[in-house]
């Protein structure tokens, strides 16, 4: 009886121990593959550049605007403001940035793959490092927020894990 009850616990914590070392694993894995690039060198970065048209200083995408010469993308997001009222606005803000952010995914995709001529939707999933917000208030009834980052920062930090182009 005895051994039989020494084999469970041996058990019990052999798998304990596995069930530990594939949580500690995993979680590596995810880490070391979880997109965060290495920096661009600047080969990479005069590649990128290039296949874009090689354009000298500002061009704009469908999702925002690359200064190749600063090195800087802007881009804008923008929601309906419904009332004055601060709380309104502050959902706005928020809504706006949020917008802002799914812009700079969107532009990311762009930068890295292209778009076809006509696109009828685009969907991605990601991680976005938020830029600095330039600017923000109120626009023709809609709350605006104007966003700069530095384009090695959009593209070494920013990761799209999943992109749908229709």
């Amino acid at each position: 009886m005895r051994d039989t009850v020494r084999d469970t616990v041996k058990n019990g914590m052999l798998l304990r121990g596995l069930l530990l070392l594939g949580i500690v694993g995993g979680l590596a894995l995810v880490f070391s593959c979880s997109g965060y690039a290495s920096p661009l060198s600047e080969r990479e970065m005069r590649k990128i550049w290039l296949n874009n048209g090689a354009v000298e200083g500002e061009q704009t995408f469908q999702f925002g605007v690359v200064d190749w010469i600063s090195g800087t993308v802007f881009v804008e997001g923008s929601s309906p403001l419904m009332s004055a009222t601060p709380q309104e606005k502050l959902l706005a803000g928020r809504r706006a940035v949020v917008q802002a952010q799914k812009k700079l995914l969107y532009l990311l995709y762009e930068l890295r793959y292209g778009l076809p001529r006509r696109i009828a939707s685009i969907e991605v999933e990601g991680e976005v490092v938020m830029g600095h917000v330039d600017r923000r208030g109120v626009r023709d009834g809609d709350y605006v927020v104007e966003v700069a980052l530095p384009l090695r920062r959009l593209l070494e930090e920013c990761v799209l894990w999943k992109a749908t182009v229709r």
